[in-house]
């Protein structure tokens, strides 16, 4: 059951951070090298 949950609140972070990068690009204040590296952090490619 723990794990379920982790999973789920894994899934709804990834989805709010994926809405919010595509929110501020719709809107024009993001660069694209910025939403390359948050999509690289959401895929785990680069460990902080």
């Amino acid at each position: 059951m723990g794990k379920a949950s982790n999973d789920r609140h894994l899934a709804l972070f990834a989805f709010t951070v994926y809405g919010l990068i595509v929110f501020l690009k719709a809107l024009g204040y993001m660069s694209v090298e910025l939403a390359n590296f948050l999509f690289q952090i959401e895929k785990g490619l680069i460990l902080l």
